[in-house]
C-alpha cells in the first residue's frame, strides 16, 4: 500500500497484543509509527525495534488515554517531533466481567473510560490537525460484542464497544467534508492476549460457533485497519468492518 508511505500514525494500546501487531503492519506498508503504552515505556521497546527494523521511525509514548491531559500531551508530543498526525487508531480498551447483577457505578464507569471515553479524548486531540490538513484517517476498535450482546452477559464491555461504533458514525458525518473518514472494526475471537489463556474446552466450544473453524489471527485484523487507513478506502466512512469468521452475520 504505497498510499501509507511517509504517513504518521498514532495507535493506542499498542505496546504489546492486537496494538503492536498493528504497528508493525502499519509500519510495513510505510508509516511511522508512535507507539502508545500505559504503564512502562519498557513494555513497547520491542514494537518500536520492530518498527525501525523496517525502515520507519517509532516514537514510545507512555499515556493513560482516559486521561484527558495525558492525551493532548501525547498529541502535542507528536506534533513537536514530527509535526503532522494523519492516522489516528484507537486500539486501547480493557475487559471487564460485569453483568448486570453485580454491575457497580464504578464498574460501570471504569469500563466506559478504558472502550469508549478514551477514543473521544484521542479524536477530540487530532482531529484539529487532520481538518487544518484536510487530509485524516480515524479507525475505532468495537468488537463482535457490540453487534450481537455479550454472551457472558458482560455489559459495561458490550455497551461501551457499541457506543464506539455510533462515535464513529457521528464523527464521519460531521468530518467527512474535511476530508477525514471515521471507520470501525468489530473483531471476533482473534488468536492474541486473553484469549490465549482459554481452557481447551472453552476453545472447542467457541471453534464450533465459528463457520471458518478457527480463530482469526492479529494480522487479519491489522490489515484491515491499514487498508482503512489508505485511500484504497477513500470512499468509504461511517461503517463498522466485522472480522469474525462468520460468527456473527
Amino acid at each position: 500500500m504505497a498510499e501509507l508511505e511517509g504517513k504518521i500514525a498514532l495507535i493506542t494500546g499498542s505496546s504489546r497484543g492486537l496494538g503492536a501487531t498493528m504497528a508493525l503492519v502499519m509500519a510495513k506498508h510505510g508509516c511511522d509509527v508512535i507507539v502508545n503504552c500505559l504503564e512502562t515505556v519498557v513494555e513497547g521497546g520491542e514494537v518500536t525495534e520492530g518498527i525501525r527494523a523496517l525502515g520507519r521511525r517509532a516514537l514510545l509514548i507512555q499515556a493513560d488515554v482516559t486521561d484527558r491531559s495525558q492525551v493532548c500531551q501525547m498529541v502535542e508530543t507528536v506534533l513537536s517531533e514530527w509535526g503532522r498526525l494523519d492516522i489516528l487508531v484507537n486500539n486501547a480498551g480493557r475487559l471487564f466481567y460485569h453483568d448486570i447483577e453485580t454491575l457497580e457505578p464504578n464498574d460501570w464507569y471504569r469500563g466506559l473510560d478504558a472502550n469508549l471515553t478514551s477514543q473521544v479524548y484521542c479524536a477530540q486531540a487530532a482531529l484539529p490537525r487532520m481538518v487544518q490538513q484536510k487530509w485524516g484517517r480515524i479507525v475505532n476498535m468495537s468488537s463482535i460484542s457490540a453487534q450481537r450482546g455479550s454472551p457472558s452477559g458482560d455489559l459495561t464491555y458490550s455497551a461501551s464497544k457499541a457506543g464506539a461504533v455510533a462515535l464513529t458514525k457521528t464523527l464521519a458525518r460531521r468530518y467527512g467534508p474535511h476530508g477525514i473518514t471515521v471507520n470501525a472494526v468489530a473483531p471476533g475471537q482473534i488468536d492474541a492476549g486473553m484469549i490465549r489463556a482459554w481452557s481447551p474446552e472453552r476453545r472447542v466450544q467457541v471453534l464450533s460457533d465459528i463457520p471458518l473453524g478457527r480463530l482469526g489471527r492479529a494480522e487479519e485484523v491489522a490489515e484491515v485497519v491499514a487498508f482503512l487507513a489508505s485511500d484504497r478506502a477513500s470512499y468509504i466512512t461511517g461503517q463498522l468492518i466485522a472480522i469474525n469468521g462468520g460468527q456473527y452475520m
